[in-house]
């Protein structure tokens, strides 16, 4: 089956990959458009990806599937368990918590070893990455996407690949709490605020101010997406725990 019918069923379906940035490969096709769904939410955290039945909606073999789930797995947005197959990773309000103090500690490090080595054409990348997510505040997966790539251009200078291999693996662990952040807790507006403070900062060559606000920004995000988790937490239980005792 070819790349063009997945993007073919997409479009019918009002999907998010556009065919201007056609994959090379069904796998690929099938990881952006899974990845996608994910991180707008009609695949939430917790649910199952039965292979057989995503095999079937996009008309392939269960290979590049499983395949795809794999690529998944290793961002950390799809956890595989024997005898149990593929499930959005959930993480608890604990683990976005720890995840995001250490993203923090990691993104102050590379905003401060970035700063240096900036140049013009950095920082306005990173001003059109800002204006442009200002022009899509409603579509998650859009400013998921631009979100990533302006944290991507302010950490590159840097030159520290580990270092910034680290960050991406932790934040692609997390995107798909995001959504909460942006959809439900309309906090998006508040991260530009901070986004433009951050930028000033690198503009004016401030290494250290602009380290302590981005990690300030980093962990601002993550207690608001662990604080609403939390809540969903102890409603689930307290429903449990009242189905338990009628």
């Amino acid at each position: 089956m070819s790349a063009h019918l997945i993007f073919d069923q997409i479009s019918e379906k009002g999907g998010y990959i556009s065919k201007s940035s056609i994959p090379r490969t069904v796998k690929t096709a099938l990881v952006e458009y899974l990845r996608d769904e994910i991180i707008h939410g009609d695949l939430v955290p917790g649910q199952h990806i039965r292979l057989d039945e995503t095999a079937v909606r996009f008309d392939v073999s269960t290979m590049p599937v499983r395949e795809a789930l794999r690529d998944l797995e290793a961002e950390g947005l799809v956890s595989i368990f024997p005898h149990r197959g593929a499930v959005v990773t959930q993480l608890s309000a604990d683990d976005l918590q720890d995840i995001y103090q250490i993203r923090g500690t990691l993104e102050q490090l590379g905003t401060h070893l970035s700063v240096p080595h900036m140049t013009g054409a950095t920082h306005a990348e990173m001003t059109s990455l800002i204006e442009e997510m200002d022009s899509h505040l409603d579509e998650v997966v859009t400013l998921v996407r631009l979100n990533h790539r302006f944290h991507t251009v302010l950490y590159s200078p840097s030159g520290r690949r580990h270092l910034c291999d680290l960050i991406v693996k932790l934040r692609y662990r997390t995107q798909h709490y995001l959504r909460a952040y942006i959809a439900q807790l309309g906090r998006m507006p508040q991260a530009q605020v901070q986004h433009r403070a951050i930028l000033e900062a690198c503009k004016s060559g401030d290494a250290e101010l602009a380290g302590s606000l981005m990690y300030d920004h980093v962990v601002d995000v993550g207690s608001a997406i662990a604080e609403h988790v939390g809540q969903l937490e102890r409603t689930e239980e307290t429903a449990y725990q009242g189905a338990s005792e009628a």
